[in-house]
């Protein structure tokens, strides 16, 4: 009769032999699922490439390896592109559905006519029972932006570098089926930003910003002139939960609701606590920007509403409007505000 050790080691070689094919068999169908997965995307306008792939990681992870790979969305409202030295996917061969990647070298990005380059991207999405993305997270570091002169688009704007950018978004495991139901949850935050403006800036950096917000009611895909009203009609806003911005002299707090008007310009309201609002108007006034009557009536709706803060710096608790174009703490009408214009 085997002994005791015979039998146990028997069971791990068998456990092992059949862990390894398991291991290969996945890694065959990640390669096969990733080049079916990119002829897909063609048929909704995305080119995705790469000069090579490699899977390893075994015993432990399931990982593929990409060479020079790149991602050309060139149709609809928004077309954009990325592309990278390399990318690593990865993921544990007992949990497929949650994936971390790693993009290191020099890579660059393009969007609504701005070129992106920066060192680093690393995060990560999971999946649902359909292969379908539900939620995802991905931080860049060390940031440059500039317009992209390959486009000719954006050239009257001027350059700005970031220590880091994160993107998070979720969506709900059920499509909204009313418009109190959220959509889309989306955070961002932006550390170390400086800009570097053709003009004078009334602030300075580095700054920082973040913000928490859902997107209620079905999304409008895509988002063009024709699908944002038919949000717009249904209800559709976008609930502010968290926005905090820190860009000396300014620092603000703000939390409500925006939506979009008639004429598919952003209208809505925020409750705010705001510092640094009164060093920020004289320089807005001394500029240009404001009008000295404008500030005028400011200045007296600020001094209603301020309240005794932390190191003895005034706090604004106000309520901040926007609408016909026009950006309004408490009743006093501070700034224009730039037109979007949507496909």
């Amino acid at each position: 009769m085997p002994s005791r050790s015979f039998l146990i080691a028997a069971f791990l070689v068998i456990l092992g032999t059949a862990y390894a094919a398991y291991w290969h068999i996945m890694a065959d169908r990640l390669e096969q699922g990733i080049e079916r997965w990119a002829e897909e995307q063609r048929d909704h306008g995305l080119q995705a490439g790469w000069t090579d792939i490699v899977i390893d990681g075994f015993p432990l992870r399931l990982r593929a390896r990409f060479a020079a790979p790149r991602l050309i969305q060139r149709e609809g409202s928004l077309p954009w592109s990325w592309q990278a030295d390399s990318l690593t996917l990865e993921a544990q061969p007992w949990q497929l559905t949650r994936i971390g990647f790693t993009g290191d070298g020099p890579q660059t990005a393009r969007l609504a006519g701005q070129q992106i380059a920066f060192d680093r991207l690393e995060g990560t999405v999971r999946l649902d029972g359909r292969g379908r993305i539900r939620e995802a997270d991905a931080t860049a570091f060390r940031l440059a932006l500039a317009p992209d002169a390959g486009t000719g688009m954006g050239a009257g704007m001027g350059g700005a570098t970031a220590d880091r950018l994160r993107l998070a978004m979720r969506l709900p495991e059920e499509p909204p089926r009313r418009h109190t139901d959220p959509g889309l949850f989306v955070e961002a935050d932006i550390g170390g930003l400086v800009v570097a403006s053709r003009q004078k800036l009334p602030v300075e950096g580095p700054a920082s910003l973040s913000i928490r917000a859902s997107a209620m009611g079905a999304l409008p895909q895509p988002p063009d002139r024709q699908t944002l009203a038919a949000w717009r009609d249904d209800g559709g806003t976008l609930e502010i939960e968290r926005l905090t911005l820190d860009w000396a002299p300014l620092d603000l707090r703000a939390s409500g609701t925006l939506a979009l008007d008639e004429a598919l310009q952003p209208i809505g309201a925020l409750t705010t606590e705001i510092s640094g609002h009164g060093p920020l108007l004289q320089k807005l006034v001394t500029m240009g920007w404001v009008r000295q009557q404008d500030a005028r009536i400011a200045g007296v709706a600020f001094g209603l509403l301020e309240k005794p803060g932390a190191e003895g710096r005034p706090v604004l608790k106000a309520p901040v409007t926007v609408q016909d174009g026009y950006l309004y703490i408490g009743p006093a009408r501070l700034a224009p505000l730039p037109r979007i214009a949507w496909n």
